[in-house]
């Protein structure tokens, strides 16, 4: 069997059984086979089933955060409208690696993914394409932590433009926005600072117009 998408193919139990949780060290990537693929970011992995029993004409999505002891603490699960089983290996490949980038930092230790449920249901429902991805990142957005929020955005500002020019848009803005604000070294701690003290839509908006990108985990800017 050849590998999914060109990365390295999971071998064993891995391979038999993709929801398997992994060690909290181990590396980010991807789980289970072409045909139900699954991706793995940080404590969270996304993935494909097959159960007709439940949905014959789509397939079923599973999320799952992992503890720190690597065992699954909790799951969303449900039908996927928005993926029939007549889409394109590669488009739930793409699915499942953008949902997984998405939720990365949306569920933090402390709540899990308590709240995130609606968000995970659009997806399921509408899918990635377009202004449909945008409009769950805003129910994310306003379900998740500060902390959870500043993450994302700053991992997704990293992808967009690179550590050493996030840094320093980060720095433009901050000196514009709040002179007189102090903000910790990381690119974390200085959006955290933007996110807490101008709100969570406006500081979305304000890095959108600093950096002139949606700050999504859209397919494109992902590789896929």
């Amino acid at each position: 069997m050849g590998s999914l998408l060109g990365h390295p193919e999971p071998h064993g139990d891995a391979l038999r059984a993709p929801w398997r949780p992994a060690g909290r060290n181990a590396a980010d990537g991807w789980l289970g086979t072409r045909e139900l693929p699954g991706y793995r970011a940080g404590a969270l992995i996304v993935r494909f089933a097959d159960l007709p029993g439940v949905d014959a004409e789509h397939l079923y999505l599973d999320v799952l955060r992992l503890g720190d002891d690597g065992r699954i603490d909790e799951t969303v699960s449900g039908a996927c409208p928005a993926m029939p089983r007549t889409q394109p290996l590669d488009a739930r490949s793409r699915f499942v690696r953008v949902v997984a980038e998405l939720l990365r930092h949306a569920v933090d230790a402390r709540r899990g993914l308590a709240g995130l449920g609606p968000a995970i249901a659009l997806l399921r429902e509408n899918g990635i394409e377009g202004p449909q991805l945008a409009f769950a990142a805003q129910h994310l957005d306003a379900a998740c932590s500060e902390d959870a929020l500043a993450a994302a955005l700053a991992h997704m500002l990293v992808l967009s433009l690179g550590e050493e020019e996030a840094s320093a848009t980060l720095d433009a803005l901050l000196a514009h926005l709040l002179p007189h604000a102090v903000a910790g070294s990381e690119l974390a701690d200085q959006v955290g600072l933007l996110v807490r003290r101008v709100g969570r839509a406006q500081a979305r908006r304000r890095l959108r117009e600093a950096t002139d990108f949606e700050l999504l985990p859209t397919p494109d800017l992902l590789g896929l």
